[in-house]
């Protein structure tokens, strides 16, 4: 969990509470899955007020994902395969040009797996260079023909 929490702390998440509850899913999802979690992704989008709320927790490992659906809030946490098996993704941007991100940059992504499984992502500020990381690591290569 050490790994991941220079991420945490980068886009947002200090407190020790919001850290503790990463760390509590984190050890239910290395339980989950039978491979190493490798990356980890929190979405996040600015709401109306103007404060950032962290949504859905993400963990990666080679051939699954795994997510936290509403992790601040309770435990709704699935698995599923990715090796192999997303047929589309789409994604959308605001001031991202895919390469470093602003703080007003924005992007989101989409992905549809065989079976009728969906996965949405959503990012802010230099959090948009982390999501760029996840779909190149693990979105292109499980690209089915």
């Amino acid at each position: 969990m050490k790994e991941f929490e220079p991420y945490l702390l980068t886009i947002g998440i200090r407190s020790k509470a919001f850290l503790g509850r990463v760390k509590s899913i984190y050890e239910t999802c290395c339980e989950m899955c039978p491979e190493k979690l490798e990356d980890i992704f929190v979405t996040n989008y600015t709401k109306g007020d103007g404060m950032m709320e962290y949504e859905n927790l993400w963990f990666f490992s080679a051939g699954y994902c795994l997510e936290a659906k509403q992790f601040l809030r309770k435990y709704d946490v699935d698995i599923t395969s990715i090796e192999k098996r997303i047929y589309y993704w789409t994604i959308t941007m605001d001031d991202y040009n895919f390469r470093k991100a602003t703080a007003k940059s924005k992007l989101s992504l989409q992905f549809h797996l065989i079976q009728g499984i969906d996965a949405a992502f959503k990012s802010e500020g230099k959090n948009c260079d982390f999501l760029k990381n996840i779909i190149t690591k693990y979105v292109k290569p499980n690209l089915i023909t």
